[in-house]
């Protein structure tokens, strides 16, 4: 899903201290603490966000089988400055433990198709009558760390989904908060803010007894323009599923190609600086 972009919140993260800080010393006796030493003592993540996301993150691994429509949109600067959105569509259909089927779609990029069955993965770009594929580890979670880090591939929805599954969305936050309830295509989502390093991000997390992801809005902080990218998701928790749509069969006139792996692309670009330094 992110891997350029990354999570997000309007507030800095000097500003979600200052929430945090402001709550801890309201509840602490002025006489007794300056607002140095109440604000050291304030969490720099609210209990109840982590709740809520370990709440979801528990009841995502419960899930044997569903779909998601995710209504994307994202910020791209371009070298002279300007800031262009574009707009995309992502639909993921899993089966555990071993099926998944992506089509990606945005408006800048070709579609491109994942498939993987316990076997094999595989990227279809039928634009260009191309596909690379790997032999892969049997479960999706497998799939997913060896994507993550052997290989030049952005898995659309992939780090949310294998960092929900670790229980490491909040690995590398600074500071978070909860911030209210919204609604999210007419559901009542709770509303949480995060920082960490170079990013901010929002995430509505459904009430109830479906602790959903609905929405995700992350904001690069690398860039002075600060662009975004957000995911609204739809969620089908019963979907129908042909087996077949797992597997990858190449139609007449199909190409195959590598993909690339990430050492041989760092590898690549070392050489090539080497040359352009002499």
């Amino acid at each position: 899903m992110i891997q350029n972009i990354k999570p997000v919140m309007a507030a800095s993260a000097l500003g979600i201290a200052l929430m945090l800080s402001a709550a801890s010393s309201m509840a602490q006796p002025v006489a007794k603490a300056t607002p140095a030493q109440a604000a050291a003592k304030a969490p720099a993540i609210d209990p109840a966000a982590v709740a809520t996301i370990n709440r979801m993150g528990d009841y995502l691994k419960t899930l044997k089988a569903f779909s998601i429509r995710a209504d994307t949109t994202t910020d791209q600067v371009l070298p002279s400055g300007p800031k262009l959105q574009f707009g995309g569509m992502i639909d993921l259909t899993f089966r555990d433990p071993d099926g998944l089927y992506i089509v990606s779609r945005r408006d800048d990029r070709d579609e491109s198709r994942f498939f993987y069955n316990g076997k094999l993965l595989t990227v279809w770009v039928e634009a260009k009558k191309v596909y690379a594929g790997i032999v892969a580890p049997a479960t999706v979670g497998s799939t997913l760390e060896l994507v993550k880090e052997k290989y030049d591939v952005n898995f659309p929805l992939g780090d949310v989904l294998l960092m929900a599954a670790r229980g490491e969305l909040l690995r590398d936050v600074k500071a978070g908060i909860v911030i209210g309830t919204g609604r999210i295509a007419g559901v009542d989502c709770d509303h949480l803010g995060f920082h960490q390093d170079g990013m901010d991000w929002q995430i509505w997390i459904e009430k109830g007894e479906r602790p959903l992801p609905r929405k995700m809005l992350v904001t690069s902080l690398v860039q002075v323009s600060q662009p975004q990218h957000s995911e609204v998701l739809t969620w089908d928790l019963s979907p129908k599923i042909d087996p077949a749509m797992f597997t990858f069969v190449p139609p007449e006139g199909a190409n195959r190609i590598a993909i690339a792996e990430k050492k041989a692309i760092r590898q690549s670009k070392a050489t090539t600086g080497a040359k352009d330094a002499k």
